[in-house]
């Protein structure tokens, strides 16, 4: 099984999809290679589940995906913005959220690329301020500390938590609604006291967000939705 090979200070073997859709192994310096070698065959059955997975949602996304032109809704957080593009003499691109619109000034030659890369920038921004701010009162209420956080486009997870405290999740998220984002954000805290899915650490996810299962259940059911560009 073809992957790529990443060893850094981490603490623990963790695997995962790049946006390509590229296995990606990540070790710590100590791990050799044979012993990774044995992780990776022990994961065979997720690695070839997730793989089709993966698969399967970029067709769903090719079929949802929007072309970022005038008049296209674009969801954000509980609320859902009305596109407008303007095209004007200049280099840079600019986006601007006004009530329920977003507003889009692009180059009079911005090809769809340009403009969902510029869209993109706004929504990393907005996710890192929002994801940032919920991690920090919730991290008092569990008398739990992160290192860093560092905003994705993670394909085969929305959040994840490595050994070192740093949270990882997906600038997407920002799109679905408060309570699913905030969901994740407190999931991944959780981690911080158990780096497993134990019972122990399920109780701790229910203590502070109740209907867990419930945002859990609409994200794996409309995740999809949230790859519009």
């Amino acid at each position: 099984m073809q992957y790529q090979l990443i060893k850094s200070k981490r603490k623990t073997i963790a695997i995962s999809f790049d946006r390509g859709g590229n296995l990606v192994v990540k070790a710590p310096w100590f791990v050799s290679n044979r012993e990774v070698e044995r992780f990776v065959q022990s994961k065979e059955e997720w690695i070839l589940a997730t793989a089709k997975r993966l698969a399967m949602q970029e067709k769903k996304k090719e079929a949802v995906r929007l072309q970022l032109v005038n008049g296209d809704q674009l969801p954000f957080l509980n609320e859902h913005l009305t596109l407008s593009v303007f095209r004007e003499e200049s280099s840079r691109c600019r986006v601007k959220k006004a009530g329920d619109r977003l507003l889009l000034f692009v180059p009079y030659e911005a090809d769809y690329e340009i403009r969902r890369m510029a869209i993109e920038k706004w929504y990393r921004k907005m996710a890192a301020q929002w994801i940032r701010e919920r991690a920090m009162l919730y991290a008092g209420m569990m008398q739990v500390s992160f290192s860093e956080i560092h905003i994705k486009d993670q394909r085969s997870r929305w959040g994840s938590c490595s050994g070192l405290s740093n949270l990882n999740f997906s600038f997407r998220l920002i799109l679905a609604p408060a309570a699913v984002a905030e969901y994740v954000v407190i999931h991944e805290l959780c981690h911080l006291r158990y780096m497993d899915h134990s019972q122990s650490f399920w109780q701790m996810v229910e203590a502070f967000c109740p209907d867990y299962k419930v945002r859990k259940k609409w994200l794996a059911e409309h995740g999809n939705e949230l790859y519009l560009f």
